[in-house]
């Protein structure tokens, strides 16, 4: 590979890194020029504000912006109201920096969009300039912190906006890539007539999963605040959540494999189930993508065929002769893959709606 290529697909696959480095780049530079221009004493507490709110999205930059400046105010009054009433001794100082750190820590407990007030509260109190009028003082990190939020919202806008719907449907791909490959495993370990070895995948889709709803909140605060739109349905992270769940009874009822007497037919049959549905999931991650339906193939008929399965072996008595908690485990795992189909059959109908601009249901099913 040619070094310009090597150069191009370094920039296409780190474009999101690089776009953000660009937008953070020219935000502290305007958030220097800015209170340099307005002789804001302690103006680099804007510059400050920027790097700290700037986040990969638009909407999480405003949510971050927000509750810095919400924190902002909060410790601003607490810590400025201790600093005129203290009596300017190191040990009046100590005293009033305790008493306003415990308001602030219990505040931002019970609200923590006020974690930044303790924060704020201890500034004003270690570094109020000697003379200076306490009430400028507060209302001057006010400004600084109020001017770096701003300019750390408008250049996410303004410099290769980044809007939180990308951010949703990325995040969801990547759940459903790890959700294929763990029914992918669970398959494999009904070919193989082995237990399944519980995976290491279900504690990053836990916080994959995590990392997809914070986007819809950040995708909803964008649109509240009217500076972008998405038609991302909260059912989305509802219903993977549900396939997540789906995937932990199976796991668990695979550690132990099937019992001799009826693995021979019953694991084809759900294994053959289980890759089929790994394929609505790759087709699902293809149409989030790329807005469009989301093709079915033959999972109904996978789902059928295991279904006529299960049926035909609890009409022939063979699980008579299965000890209690062996017909549990196989029970389970009916009940299981069944509602496994139905949760990414919803999914997939969740997905068509984006494509097709049908609003959500009001209910999932």
């Amino acid at each position: 590979m040619s070094s310009i290529a090597r150069t191009r697909e370094f920039l296409t696959r780190r474009a999101p890194e690089l776009r953000q480095t660009v937008r953070v780049t020219i935000a502290v530079g305007a958030a220097y020029a800015a209170y340099k221009l307005l002789g804001l004493q302690q103006g680099y507490w804007a510059v400050f504000t920027v790097i700290i709110v700037m986040q990969g999205s638009i909407g999480g930059t405003l949510g971050a912006a927000t509750e810095r400046m919400i924190g902002t105010l909060a410790g601003a009054v607490v810590g400025g109201l201790a600093a005129a009433f203290h009596s300017n001794t190191s040990l009046g100082i100590g005293i009033a920096l305790v008493l306003v750190t415990g308001v602030t820590v219990w505040g931002a407990a019970v609200r923590p969009q006020l974690r930044v007030a303790p924060v704020t509260a201890a500034i004003m109190l270690l570094t109020e300039p000697a003379g200076a009028p306490v009430e400028q003082f507060v209302l001057d990190r006010i400004i600084e912190i109020g001017l770096g939020g701003l300019i750390g919202v408008l250049a996410m806008v303004l410099i290769f906006p980044a809007r939180s719907h990308a951010v949703v449907v990325a995040r969801s791909v990547a759940v459903l890539t790890r959700i294929q490959k763990l029914l992918l495993s669970e398959a494999d370990a009904l070919d193989r007539g082995e237990a399944l070895v519980p995976s290491t995948e279900h504690p990053a889709l836990r916080q994959a999963l995590t990392a997809v709803e914070q986007a819809l909140k950040d995708a909803d605060r964008e649109r509240a605040s009217r500076l972008a739109d998405h038609r991302i349905p909260p059912a989305i992270p509802r219903t993977l959540w549900r396939v997540r769940n789906d995937l932990v009874a199976i796991g668990g009822v695979l550690r132990t494999p099937l019992p001799t007497q009826i693995a021979s037919t019953l694991a084809p049959a759900a294994a053959r189930l289980l890759r089929a549905h790994a394929e609505l999931t790759e087709r699902c991650a293809t149409a989030l993508n790329a807005v469009t339906v989301v093709s079915r193939n033959d999972v109904t008929a996978a789902h059928l065929a295991f279904t006529e399965t299960f049926s035909g072996l609890r009409q022939s008595g063979v699980m008579r002769a299965l000890d209690f908690n062996a017909v549990g485990r196989v029970f389970g795992l009916a009940f299981t893959l069944d509602g496994l189909h139905r949760d990414l059959t919803d999914l997939a109908d969740r997905i068509d709606e984006i494509s097709t601009g049908i609003p959500e249901r009001t209910v999932d099913s």
